[in-house]
């Protein structure tokens, strides 16, 4: 469990923590309205949570509660309404592929698993889930969504690869994909 204290900032004892716990504290701060923050924009509010490790190549999820003011659909902050415990966060499972479908599969479901689990504890939660599994619970249309998602990044990477030569690299998780040159070719 990791948590931050109204006023600490982000740069506060970084150096005895270990990369999960600095990246939660990022998450926290990045739960905040900017223009509240002192001038560095380091500030963090009052927030509880932790980082689950899903598995290989999947970004870590990180799960908390922050004391924080709102926000819209756009971001933006609401300056009549009061704080409350809130959180937003993204963590991208796709890569897990490069393991294996079925390792994918696995981690986006555990993490779905996880919401689920906060939904029925009586937490509100809007998921966006790019792959459709938190809607259609269909795994079959999560890989065909992870692999036309896959084949588009292999092109674009390949692309960008290619028009910038040897003088500069590219860099990215779906070059290290077993199947890169074939999903760069697919249409």
């Amino acid at each position: 469990m990791t948590s931050t204290a109204a006023g600490d900032t982000l740069g506060d004892g970084t150096e005895s923590r270990d990369q999960l716990s600095q990246l939660f504290r990022i998450w926290a701060w990045l739960q905040l309205d900017p223009s509240t923050t002192d001038a560095d924009g380091e500030i963090l509010p009052d927030a509880e949570g932790f980082a689950i490790i899903l598995g290989a190549h999947s970004e870590p999820a990180m799960v908390g509660l922050a004391w924080v003011p709102p926000r819209d659909e756009e971001w933006k902050p609401l300056p009549d309404e009061p704080s409350a415990w809130r959180w937003h966060c993204a963590c991208k499972t796709q890569y897990a592929s490069i393991e294996s479908d079925e390792h994918f599969v696995t981690c986006h479901t555990t993490l779905v698993s996880l919401l689920d689990e906060a939904s029925r504890l009586g937490f509100e939660l809007e998921v966006h889930d790019e792959g459709g599994y938190w809607e259609s619970r269909d795994v079959d249309r999560l890989l065909a969504e992870m692999r036309k998602m896959n084949g588009i990044v292999a092109r674009l990477g390949g692309a960008l690869h290619d028009a910038i030569g040897t003088k500069h690299s590219v860099q990215g998780a779906i070059f290290e994909h077993p199947e890169f040159e074939r999903l760069e070719m697919e249409d």
